[in-house]
């Protein structure tokens, strides 16, 4: 959805806020989700449950972060919200952070949308998750280790205590809503922010010198990673997005598109750095983009051969 430069001023700024618009309206079902997850984990799971829940291995914890997509379907746009209720409750910031970069593609709904959209290639679904599940679980481990005590930076909302049986008035049902509702205002600055950035790249940024490098296996994983930070797409509507690169660039160009653009994005990096302390940030940017490179170019290499 790039713009041509030949396109006039108005032409590119019309284009700007349908791009802007469609970015906001996308992500409003699933940052809604992913509010309301939020708020019924603030009514109903106590500090208490969740430490009883949790294993005393940081390495178990990683893992059980890192799979719980699979019960928590909710993609980019709705993970942070949820992920920081957890450590509200007292979730570790290693396990917050494994299950924020884990979610978006290890669910169940982002994995049948990828095998959707490359006709049911399960090869190249495994590999997404494995990819993904590596970024994941190496941060949350390094996470454990440099800041093994710290916590996600609180959230907003009224100090109700969680199943504390004394109602307030509107009962269970006002108490989900109204933290919901505090949540959702939090956050939306930071994703319209985002969307409006995302789409001025898309709009003002030339698509025709990355998609030169698509013949090169190594160019085309070096193309396609800033671009999917760049596009910020989705995770359910990602995989049709790079099937329609697969004419051009690599195997593994494509899933590191896919990988990539879940983990590192522009539309949701101000909320992560509203979440997460900067240095994190940070050390999740040089792992998932050096690993994912390296991750990308041995796939190449063993599909297509030296």
């Amino acid at each position: 959805m790039l713009i041509p430069l030949g396109l006039s001023v108005p032409g590119r700024l019309n284009e700007l806020v349908v791009v802007f618009v469609s970015i906001v309206l996308q992500s409003q079902p699933f940052v809604l989700l992913g509010v309301f997850a939020s708020a019924v984990v603030q009514r109903y799971l106590s500090a208490e449950r969740l430490a009883r829940w949790l294993p005393r291995s940081r390495l178990s914890v990683v893992l059980l972060a890192s799979g719980f997509g699979f019960v928590a379907p909710v993609c980019d746009c709705g993970v942070i919200p949820l992920a920081r209720r957890l450590g509200a409750k007292g979730l570790p910031l290693y396990a917050a952070t494994t299950f924020i970069l884990a979610a978006p593609v290890v669910n169940p709904v982002v994995l049948a949308s990828t095998a959707v959209a490359f006709q049911g290639d399960w090869t190249i679904v495994g590999l997404r998750m494995a990819m993904s599940l590596s970024v994941a679980v190496t941060v949350g481990l390094l996470a454990a280790t440099l800041m093994p005590d710290a916590q996600p930076q609180s959230v907003p909302g009224p100090a109700l205590t969680a199943a504390s049986g004394e109602d307030r008035r509107g009962g269970a049902l006002a108490d989900v809503v109204e933290h919901a509702v505090a949540e959702y205002f939090d956050i939306s600055l930071f994703i319209v922010l985002g969307a409006l950035f995302t789409a001025v790249t898309q709009t003002f940024v030339p698509r025709g010198d990355l998609v030169a490098l698509g013949s090169s296996r190594i160019g085309s994983v070096v193309a396609l990673m800033p671009l999917a930070t760049l596009l910020s797409i989705c995770s359910e509507a990602d995989a049709f997005v790079a099937r329609a690169f697969a004419a051009t660039f690599s195997t593994g160009a494509l899933l590191a598109f896919m990988t990539i653009g879940q983990i590192v994005d522009l539309r949701n990096g101000l909320l992560l750095f509203r979440t997460l302390p900067g240095r994190l940030v940070a050390l999740i940017v040089v792992v998932a983009y050096g690993l994912i490179f390296v991750e990308s170019l041995a796939v190449n290499r063993v599909l297509l051969g030296p």
